[in-house]
């Protein structure tokens, strides 16, 4: 791994949580010579981002935009075709396991959706460079380029790898519809503007956000944001688990797939619980459902330890709780425990019932 590449690497390990991050990337499939299948892969199990990073050595840097900008179209070639083979290797389902940033192994879903991204370094270049890489022929496709200043901006602005993952393919559908326009303009139906220069800063992004999600209040937005950012960084270290099954590692590819709508539909839950735990306050606090994404979460706040269905007050607790909520065809249901062993310590215990193996296999 170069310079870049390690930059790159803890950027994301920062953005994404370690569990998702692969940089590892060097295989040996049967039969064939080692290769490398890209510089970086975000692993969501049923989505991939598959990066490919193209960094100019600042001395070999000219004050020449246009000879910028050549060296940003060779190295594009480059990366397409590097794109291409990532896809083959992943879709042939004979990679061999991969060490994840927290050391645990795990392996590509051949089927998952792979949204690929070149990344450039090249500060020279500015704004002014390709956002999509056209395709040249019938087996083709296009890929969304972006400097790596402006995907430390999306990473800034989205709050989560799935709103990353929409963004980039809404980002290119954007301008394979519109092309390189200099100013774009939406409004919803409550009236509200958002105007932005797609190529300045990838201010695109902030469209995208007023498009899928609306608005929500900024200090609302940032305080549920925050708690919920330090919970999930932090979920190897405050969650008890029953099992390597039970583990952190799904847990995050879970709540990986939140937009931001559901991350502070959560978050005030959690902190509901949390608020009940500390007041001695023991019960079944709140629940939360997606019938989009068949999930069923149900909080509960006691005074220790791992208690599912055994020291709640009524052992049928968390069925009839399902059964007032109507809630008959989840897929995961994920239990939330809440518990404080000290005035400033808490800890949360999780039980998860995946009943296709989305995220526990």
């Amino acid at each position: 791994m170069n310079d870049s590449e390690r930059v790159l690497s803890n950027l994301s390990k920062m953005r994404f949580y370690k569990e998702l991050v692969l940089d590892n990337l060097r295989v040996t499939e049967e039969g064939t010579t080692e290769k490398e299948i890209a510089d970086l892969l975000i692993n969501g199990i049923d989505f991939i981002i598959a990066i490919q990073l193209k960094a100019r050595n600042e001395q070999d840097q000219t004050d020449s935009i246009e000879k910028e900008l050549k060296w940003l179209t060779n190295k594009c070639k480059a990366a397409k075709k590097q794109v291409k083979e990532s896809i083959s290797s992943i879709r042939s389902g004979n990679l061999p396991s991969l060490e994840n940033g927290r050391k645990r192994q795990v392996y590509l879903s051949a089927s998952a959706e792979i949204v690929p991204l070149v990344i450039f370094m090249n500060e020279n270049i500015g704004d002014n460079y390709p956002h999509v890489l056209y395709k040249h022929s019938e087996d083709g496709m296009d890929i969304n380029c972006m400097s790596f200043q402006d995907f430390q901006k999306i990473c800034r602005a989205l709050l989560s790898p799935m709103e990353i993952v929409e963004y980039l393919k809404w980002r290119l559908t954007f301008y394979q519809t519109h092309g390189d326009v200099n100013v774009s303009i939406y409004m919803d139906d409550k009236e509200n503007i958002t105007l932005v220069k797609p190529s300045h800063g990838e201010a695109l992004c902030y469209q995208f956000v007023a498009e899928n999600y609306g608005r929500v209040e900024d200090q609302e937005l940032e305080q549920c944001i925050e708690g919920f950012t330090d919970f999930l960084h932090n979920l190897p270290d405050k969650v008890v688990v029953e099992s390597e099954h039970n583990g952190s590692y799904p847990l995050v590819l879970f709540f990986a797939h939140f937009n931001r709508i559901e991350i502070v539909n959560f978050a005030k839950r959690l902190r509901k619980t949390l608020d009940a735990a500390q007041k001695g306050d023991f019960r079944c606090c709140a629940s939360l459902r997606n019938t989009k994404q068949h999930y069923t979460i149900v909080f509960f706040s006691t005074h220790d330890s791992y208690v599912f269905n055994i020291d709640i007050p009524d052992q049928n607790v968390l069925e009839q709780r399902i059964n007032q909520m109507g809630v008959s065809d989840f897929d995961i249901l994920l239990e939330v425990v809440c518990y404080w062993e000290n005035s400033e310590d808490y800890h949360i215990d999780f039980g998860v019932t995946d009943k296709k193996g989305r995220y526990i296999r």
